[in-house]
């Protein structure tokens, strides 16, 4: 007996951010967290005592607020430069350079306050240096942190990238299989409509051989990709097989991941086609505001495997590479019929 199965690969859409609006929450993140390490420190220590009241309090913030954003210089200097740049390019004597002359200009400094308040405790001029040592060691085990981190993101980035042009690539040949079967099936009925046909896969072969290179191509073409592999496909089907496609909303300046939902479609041709008996497809593709939505639906004429196939787990796995937590993903696979609802978030 069938079992129905229903398989959910993403339970909501996340709305995704602009660039601007990325580089603005970051911003704000760190300005949040300086804030924090500016502030703490003065909420939890203790007021000074009586005798080094000598040096006025106006000063003494002034000293302390000094000695923070020297730290903070020092660990964009670390993030950004010092530590990709010197530490990660066999330059590590030009890194250590660097560390000492920070450390170096630390105690310039306390000289200068020495200088600056001759009737200042040793005490508290050592207080002062030891506290912004310790500042520039915090900022600097911080900063190799986040560079550490930093670096293994974007490893996985670059792995997950080799992956995806790895899925790419098995779509030609499995795109290929599926067309030619067509062209045979053309080609053993003598149809007039073989050279159509032949005209408009070698258009589709230039796009899978030159935009499938891309990261991402236009909307509008990816939907003349799809139109023109349905035409090919409405082109070998008998009377028994109604097709109907329909494209509604606006595309233009759009983009999409190549050949990305080509899987499903070809899969309703797979198993949605009889010559023996009625049987029906139907393509929904539409742009609802910033939400591209593809329903397809098709008649089961032939057995469906009971795991989903090659074509659909690719497929899966690039949604999970571009567009996760910005997609949703449902599939039904029905005793008598087979329904695709996607859903992706394309600002």
């Amino acid at each position: 007996m069938y079992t129905d199965k229903l398989y959910v690969y993403k339970a909501s859409i996340l709305i995704s951010k602009s660039i601007k609006k990325y580089l603005t929450y970051n911003i704000l993140k760190h300005i949040a967290l300086w804030a924090i390490y500016l502030i703490f420190p003065l909420v939890i220590t203790p007021s000074p005592k009586p005798e080094i009241h000598i040096v006025s309090t106006q000063w003494r913030l002034f000293i302390y607020f000094l000695s923070s954003f020297y730290s903070i210089l020092f660990f964009y200097t670390n993030f950004f430069w010092a530590i990709p740049r010197l530490a990660y390019s066999q330059k590590k004597w030009k890194y250590c350079v660097v560390v000492l002359l920070f450390v170096s200009i630390c105690f310039a400094l306390n000289g200068i306050l020495s200088a600056v308040f001759p009737y200042a405790s040793d005490k508290l001029l050592m207080l002062q240096l030891l506290g912004a040592l310790l500042r520039l060691l915090f900022v600097g085990i911080v900063a190799w942190i986040l560079f550490l981190y930093k670096r293994n993101q974007e490893y996985v980035l670059s792995k997950n990238e080799h992956e995806l042009a790895s899925l790419k690539a098995q779509v030609n040949p499995h795109f290929l299989f599926n067309v030619l079967n067509s062209l045979y099936a053309l080609a053993l009925k003598k149809s007039d409509n073989l050279a159509d046909a032949i005209s408009k896969t070698s258009d589709m072969m230039r796009y899978n051989i030159e935009e499938s290179k891309k990261r991402f191509v236009s909307l509008e073409q990816e939907l003349r990709y799809i139109q023109d592999y349905v035409a090919i496909q409405q082109l070998r089907l008998t009377s028994r097989t109604k097709v109907t496609c329909n494209i509604k909303g606006d595309f233009s300046g759009r983009h999409i991941e190549p050949l990305l939902v080509i899987a499903f479609i070809e899969n309703a041709f797979k198993y949605g086609v009889s010559t023996e008996k009625e049987s029906n497809i139907v393509l929904d593709i539409e742009m609802d505001g910033d939400v591209f939505k593809l329903t397809i639906y098709n008649d089961k004429v032939r057995l469906v495997s009971d795991t989903i196939g090659t074509g659909i787990e690719n497929t899966v796995k690039r949604l999970n590479y571009t567009y996760n937590g910005q997609y949703e993903l449902v599939i039904s696979d029905m005793e008598h019929h087979y329904t695709v609802n996607l859903s992706i978030r394309i600002p």
